[in-house]
This record gives structure tokens, sequence and C-alpha cells, in this order.
């Protein structure tokens, strides 16, 4: 369990990252129109400018990002702490679900759903447990 929980950490961050380069298909020209690029807008935050708008979505993504990484690292006990796994998992969702709020795009489905059921099963349910996990 402690693998599978672990590879799913590190790849929901390795996602999180490359939001900041994967083309959006529904731009005019997806090759250089990332998800967090200059056209991409923010209902909430609709006054700001395009570049203002995407430097926030980018560290959001990238914090979030490097959180998850961390936290896969964490369970694994290489670099960081182990007791860190929990805690950098529900920082990294809580970032996760305000850039998924900000900057709403219908291929984010996913994200606020993920998000979510990590800060519940970790953080209220606290599943899983340190005996599940092996420790």
């Amino acid at each position: 369990m402690r693998v599978l929980i672990g590879v799913l950490l590190l790849l929901h961050g390795l996602i999180h990252i490359a939001l900041g380069v994967i083309p959006n298909p529904d731009a005019a020209q997806p090759v250089v129109a990332t998800f967090l690029s200059d056209w991409a807008g923010s209902w909430l935050l609709g006054g700001l400018s395009g570049k203002t708008l995407r430097v926030i979505g980018l560290v959001l993504a990238i914090v979030a990002g490097i959180g998850f990484v961390g936290a896969g690292l964490a369970i694994f006990s290489f670099l960081l702490p182990h007791d860190w796994w929990r805690a950098l998992a529900i920082g990294s969702s809580a970032v996760s679900l305000v850039l998924c709020v900000l900057f709403w795009h219908s291929y984010f489905i996913v994200g606020p759903v993920v998000a979510v059921g990590i800060i519940v099963a970790l953080g209220f349910i606290h599943w899983p447990t340190e005996a599940i996990l092996g420790y």
C-alpha cells in the first residue's frame, strides 16, 4: 500500500508541475498556450493582468507539485522524514484546490475531487494508518 500511495503522490506532483507546460487543446495555438498561459483567465481574479494570473497559477501549481513530490518521498522516508508525508499531502491538496477554484477549467474536474479526497482521507478519517503502510 505504501508503494502505491507513494507513487500516486509523486505522479500527482509531477502533473501539477507539468501544468505550466502542457498545452491546452482549447487554445487557438495549443503549442504555446498552456492551461496557465496569458490567455487563461480566472473567474475570481478577473481584474488582474494575464501575466499576473500566469505567475499566480504557476506558483500555485509548482508549490502543490513540490509538496506532492515531497509527500511521495517522505512516505518512503527518502530525503524527508516519514512523519511529514501526511501534512505535505494535505497542504498540497489545499493549494491544489485553490488552484482549481481560481483557474477553473473543465479539464480540471478530477482535481478538486482528488484534493478533497486526500484532505478527507488523510486529515479527517486518518486513513491509511501507519500499520497499513507497514510502519
